[in-house]
């Protein structure tokens, strides 16, 4: 899954979330959404099976600086027993159908997550194909300690332990916060 493609889905990933994100209780705008992703990177599954995407979105509805953390798996078939976190399936110009899920019941994500505070996977660029991402760090002692998301992640502060990523503000500057916290 290293391999990122240039081609297009239907519908968009944008598309799908933004559907998706107003019926999650996280979402707190009383408006539609009108979402920019603003950041993100990639964990990869080791059979190569399941794409694993950390999607950081602005709301630009209104004039709120609400960063919001979708994580995404994407599959070539359902998975068994996920219904409550199928986002939507998506047509890939190269793979074809894709099922995509809200990552936090995909058993591939949770067992990268851990991997990554582990420090035995190691955070790719959302991007460019087989590219780490050294903007992503961790922070204090993770190994063994379940992580859960942070979906709205705020910027720096005196973070707990956890995963540390960025997104960009609306001036294109980069901004950095938890995005994985421990449990």
């Amino acid at each position: 899954m290293g391999i990122i493609y240039n081609t297009s889905m239907k519908p968009g990933k944008d598309e799908l979330v933004s559907a998706w994100l107003v019926k999650q209780a996280f979402f707190t705008s009383k408006r539609e959404p009108n979402l920019q992703h603003v950041g993100g990177f990639r964990l990869e599954d080791p059979a190569g099976k399941v794409g694993i995407e950390f999607r950081f979105y602005a709301d630009n509805a209104d004039l709120s600086d609400v960063v919001y953390h979708v994580p995404l798996t994407y599959r070539e078939a359902p998975l068994k027993g996920a219904q409550q976190y199928l986002i939507g399936t998506s047509e890939h110009g190269i793979l074809g159908t894709r099922y995509i899920y809200d990552a936090l019941g995909d058993p591939v994500f949770t067992a990268q997550v851990a991997a990554l505070a582990a420090g035995t996977a190691v955070a790719q660029h959302r991007y460019e194909s087989f590219t780490e991402e050294p903007r992503v760090q961790r922070r204090g002692e993770l190994a063994g300690k379940k992580l859960e998301v942070v979906r709205k992640p705020v910027v720096g502060g005196q973070e707990p332990e956890g995963i540390i990523g960025f997104w960009e503000n609306a001036l294109g500057q980069e901004l950095r916060g938890l995005v994985l916290r421990t449990a």
